[in-house]
């Protein structure tokens, strides 16, 4: 099922079975009353909408349900396992989630890391819409979509802006790492993040495939040390045990980063993440309560229950 019909399948839902109003739907799935109102349409049209909502339409709606009821989740958006790449899959279902809640002036939190880089890549958001991005992190820049990418506007909307924290990711001691924090640049951008409308991130996990692998800030045997003291995956390049518990380690002391204790506290974060590989990475976050929306795959989600 697509990012589209699975939406229009949950606002059918809600609308026919739960009996929610059309300005009750919006509220609870962060969009204008008219995006609701043009999905309902769209149920009908595509026949998910007869005389009940069509289940074999929305075959995952339960599945969705038990893990938003067992996450405290505000919501999920599960994307096929069998396509052939499901990075893919899962950059394109985000980019039309964030699309799809840009109806006035927004700002969205961006972290670190590829599954964010590809979704910006993937946003094709009215030029009537202004829309400003500011950096959770350092080394967001060099993660963010090239021109090259025909299909991404990131860089030809002229009514995006972007605030992008001016530093690498990680530096050499702690203490350069709280000077450069208290840094007026990197300072104001810091202040600008609890205002954000959206804040996307992406869930890393423990392998060679983790962008601070790829980047090398870490090493194979650095994952080796952080398994062995419980890690199973990172926010913002923080890591933290399968409860969700922040490891106390001095990596983590100097890196130019939001904490991701910061994360509990705005609004509508949505993560990003999905193959089996990350189910644990996935877990953790989830029981530690950082994010509110996520965003995965069919094997990932049916690994949660």
């Amino acid at each position: 099922m697509s990012y589209e019909n699975d939406l229009i399948a949950k606002i059918a839902w809600k609308y026919y079975n739960e009996g929610l109003t059309q300005n009750e739907i919006a509220e609870s799935l962060n969009l204008s009353r008219m995006k609701v109102i043009k999905f309902l349409e769209k149920a009908k049209t595509n026949n998910i909408v007869q005389f009940k909502v069509n289940l074999d339409k929305s075959y995952n709606m339960d599945l969705q349900n038990e893990i938003k009821e067992k996450y405290e989740l505000s919501d999920i958006y599960i994307v096929p396992s069998s396509t052939q790449n499901i990075a893919d899959s899962l950059k394109i279902a985000a980019a039309q989630y964030i699309e799809d809640r840009i109806t006035r002036d927004t700002m969205i939190n961006i972290g670190y890391g590829e599954a964010v880089s590809k979704t910006l890549g993937n946003l094709n958001i009215s030029t009537k819409y202004k829309v400003t991005f500011v950096s959770l992190s350092g080394g967001v820049k060099f993660y963010m979509p090239t021109a090259i990418n025909t299909y991404s506007d990131y860089y030809t909307n002229p009514n995006y802006t972007h605030y992008i924290m001016p530093s690498p990711l990680m530096v050499s001691t702690e203490n350069l790492a709280q000077e450069m924090l208290d840094e007026k640049p990197i300072k104001e951008i810091s202040q600008m993040i609890p205002h954000s409308t959206i804040t996307v991130v992406g869930i890393g996990a423990l392998n060679e495939k983790a962008t601070l692998v790829k980047e090398g800030y870490l090493n194979l045997n650095d994952m080796e040390i952080l398994k062995s003291k419980g890690a199973v995956g990172d926010l913002l390049s923080q890591f933290y045990d399968i409860d969700g518990n922040v490891l106390q380690i001095d990596l983590h002391k100097k890196l130019i980063s939001t904490e991701i204790s910061m994360l509990k506290s705005l609004n509508h974060v949505v993560a990003v993440a999905g193959g089996i590989k990350k189910r644990e990475a996935i877990i953790g976050a989830l029981k530690g309560g950082y994010i509110d929306v996520l965003i995965t795959d069919e094997s990932v989600a049916e690994s949660l229950i």
